[in-house]
Order: C-alpha cells, then sequence, then structure tokens
C-alpha cells in the first residue's frame, strides 16, 4: 500500500525542509530563505507541501500572472527518499485544480535532462513550445512548456 500524502499550504516552519528538498534537487541553482519566505507569505501565488508522517516529502509554488491568464510553475521538487511515490502527480494534480479557478494555461520550465519531470508533465497534457538556452546555472537548457486549462 502507497504511503498516504497529506497536501496543505506550506507554511513558514517548513522552510528547512523545503530548502534540504531543494539543495538536494537544484543545487546551484536552488532559491533561497529569502526566497521561499517570500513565497510562502507574500508572493501572488501558491506554495504546497506533500507531507507524510510529519515529513515534507515534496513542494511546489506556482506564481499567478493575471494579465497573461496563466499559472506558471515556479518551483516543483520531490526529495529523493519519495519518488516513485506519485507525489508528483499529487502537486501536478492539485495544480490543476487551482489553475482552473485561477487561469487559461500553466506554464514551467524544466531542464531538458529531466526525463522524470518531462514524462510527468507530457502524461499530465503539457506540450513542449519553445527552449531556452543556456536557462541555468550549469549552461543547460530548458523546455518552456505549457497545458491549457479545461474542465
Amino acid at each position: 500500500m502507497e504511503p498516504r500524502f497529506i497536501l496543505r499550504p506550506a507554511v513558514i516552519n517548513d522552510i528547512p525542509s523545503i530548502m534540504e528538498i531543494e539543495q538536494i534537487c537544484f543545487d546551484l541553482d536552488s532559491f533561497s530563505k529569502r526566497q521561499f519566505a517570500y513565497l510562502i507569505s507574500q508572493a501572488k501565488g501558491y506554495f504546497y507541501v506533500a507531507e507524510y508522517q510529519q515529513r515534507v516529502g515534496g513542494y511546489f509554488s506556482a506564481l499567478i500572472n493575471q494579465r497573461a491568464c496563466s499559472l506558471r510553475i515556479y518551483s516543483i521538487a520531490i526529495h529523493p527518499d519519495f519518488r516513485g511515490r506519485r507525489v508528483g502527480q499529487l502537486l501536478i494534480d492539485q495544480i490543476i485544480v487551482i489553475a482552473l479557478k485561477e487561469s487559461k494555461k500553466i506554464i514551467l520550465e524544466v531542464n531538458v535532462s529531466n526525463f522524470p519531470a518531462i514524462y510527468l508533465y507530457e502524461k499530465n497534457g503539457f506540450k513542449c513550445t519553445s527552449v531556452k538556452d543556456n536557462y541555468y546555472h550549469d549552461g543547460s537548457s530548458a523546455y518552456c512548456m505549457q497545458r491549457p486549462v479545461t474542465e
């Protein structure tokens, strides 16, 4: 039986757990504690964590762009200990629920070499719309992907 994750809005006290996941997943491209505090408490958007037995196993931050009628997945990450347990799908499902109320499309950037993430996005209706060269700290490129929001 798969572990049961609780999905809830992030709070400031989650930042140490979020930062641990961020460092593991993104290394030099990681956000700072200050950036996370802003995203959780002040940004126009949503920040959720997936928690299992009081341990944060993953999170997402999604920002609303009202002019573009879009919801941008700003950051999404799963701790390696929780990969393969449908946490990514749980987070994407919540993003889609939010987008149904907030926007006409969901957009994101993903490293061209992050095959598991690309597969998850494609499985959920995202399509590559362009490539941003030299997007990441190490010079890697990013796919720009988007998904229309329909009920």
